[in-house]
């Protein structure tokens, strides 16, 4: 099931980024009476009653506006409405509804979307017998809200929840889940083709072709694939900004979505910072995780190229030093069965499990060798390590003062568990609770 996107639309100054750190439980949005000034998109995982969603901070919507940089805020926050499975549609309670409210939602209306009215700014019972007059806009749910001092955000998500997607998605369990994932314009769909050996997806050199994310299903080599290609724009003239926030939600998407990540990577480019988010993205989820670097056949190089790559990566993301590299050519077909066979050994290093006599023997010469750090006077003692079941790898060590482990100390078991059992391409989980 994907993770279902809540998008905060509305009028410029009417707090969402107020809402949005409210629902996110952060301040990342930068608030400021100033109207329009959140320009970026921003999105977060926001968790309530156990189900996941992302909630989407959008810019103004500015109905009407010829201002070149609000039309552009505009088209970004009409792509968050074209995206998401649920809208708060935020409206300021000591103004009332005014024309370009009736206009939003006259769009909204006309989208079929599910959407949740949410005057904003009631901070006394005047606000609140006042935001009545929003049932005229025509939606059944109503939530009156403070995002400031948190009024009625509770019922807020408890509606939200109620309206997120229940399921039913065509996924058969046994399925390794592939995302191939990546920026515009780095060859994801002319991947999904030469890896699939078919004409499955639209292939141009224009970027924003594929307007949905397309699902591929085969087997190959007795195991059963759900290929997931991300997508790019329907509108081929969107200015950047916009495609990079598409680009953005689809990707976050098809993360959820799968258990193993192909990164596209432009070869001419190398690693960079757009790239480093989503594989840091990805790691997060703990999903397995492969470098693609596609169009090597156009890359002017030595013996030596390859190298310096690896070892650029190594430096931008050390953290990021078991993903697996690949060079390769989807449009002359260079390599690319070497991203299936990459794929095969991350699943299968994903389901790697250690004996837990053996597991315990080995995590106990680690600590002989280096016991972990005291923190505030208390010595921290590990006695007891398991693996749970299913993937991730996931590890669970029983200690006194789980919560004083330093987290160099948590790299440093990663790194040798994996110096001794591999784990390439998938994140490794360390959980460490106290024994009771």
């Amino acid at each position: 099931m994907p993770l279902p996107i809540v998008a905060i639309i509305g009028r410029p100054n009417v707090g969402k980024s107020t809402l949005f750190n409210r629902l996110v439980k952060t301040n990342q949005a930068i608030v400021d009476d100033m109207p329009g000034i959140t320009r970026d998109r921003l999105y977060r995982r926001c968790s309530w009653n156990g189900l996941d969603f992302m909630v989407v901070d959008t810019g103004g919507l500015l109905v009407g506006s010829d201002d070149v940089l609000e039309a552009k805020v505009t088209e970004q926050a009409k792509i968050a409405m074209e995206q998401a499975d649920v809208i708060i549609l935020l409206l300021d309670a000591k103004v009332g509804a005014i024309e370009a409210d009736l206009q939003i939602a006259r769009d909204l209306k006309r989208s079929g979307k599910a959407v949740v009215v949410v005057p904003n700014k009631v901070d006394n019972q005047r606000d609140l017998a006042g935001a009545s007059e929003f049932y005229s806009l025509g939606f059944d749910d109503m939530i009156p809200i403070s995002a400031v001092n948190g009024l009625n955000t509770g019922d807020l998500l408890d509606a939200i929840v109620k309206k997120l997607p229940s399921g039913g998605e065509d996924v058969f369990e046994e399925d390794i889940r592939v995302a191939i994932v990546g920026r515009p314009n780095v060859g994801k769909s002319s991947l999904v083709n030469a890896m699939t050996g078919k004409y499955v997806t639209i292939v141009a050199d224009l970027p924003g072709t594929t307007r949905d994310a397309i699902d591929t299903r085969f087997e190959l080599n007795g195991s059963r694939y759900l290929l997931i290609d991300t997508a790019g724009l329907k509108k081929r003239n969107i200015y950047k900004e916009q495609l990079e926030f598409y680009t953005s939600l689809r990707t976050l998407r098809a993360l959820s979505r799968a258990d193993i990540v192909v990164l596209v990577i432009d070869s001419n480019d190398g690693l960079v910072v757009g790239d480093l988010r989503i594989a840091t993205e990805a790691a997060e989820q703990f999903k397995g995780l492969i470098f693609a670097f596609n169009k090597w056949d156009a890359v002017e190089k030595d013996e030596l190229t390859a190298d310096k790559i690896r070892a650029a990566i190594a430096e931008k993301a050390a953290t990021l030093s078991y993903v697996p590299i690949l060079f390769i050519s989807a449009k002359t077909g260079m390599r690319v069965h070497k991203v299936w066979e990459t794929i095969q050994k991350v699943s299968q290093e994903r389901k790697r499990r250690i004996p837990t006599s053996e597991l315990n023997n080995f995590v106990r010469d680690l600590l002989d060798r280096r016991p972990p750090p005291s923190r505030r006077g208390r010595f921290i003692k590990i006695f007891y390590v398991t693996q749970a079941e299913g993937d991730p790898p996931t590890f669970i060590l029983f200690c006194n003062h789980p919560k004083l482990i330093e987290k160099s100390y948590i790299r440093y078991l990663e790194n040798k568990i994996r110096e001794s059992y591999g784990f390439e391409g998938t994140p490794i989980k360390l959980i460490f609770k106290l024994r009771k």
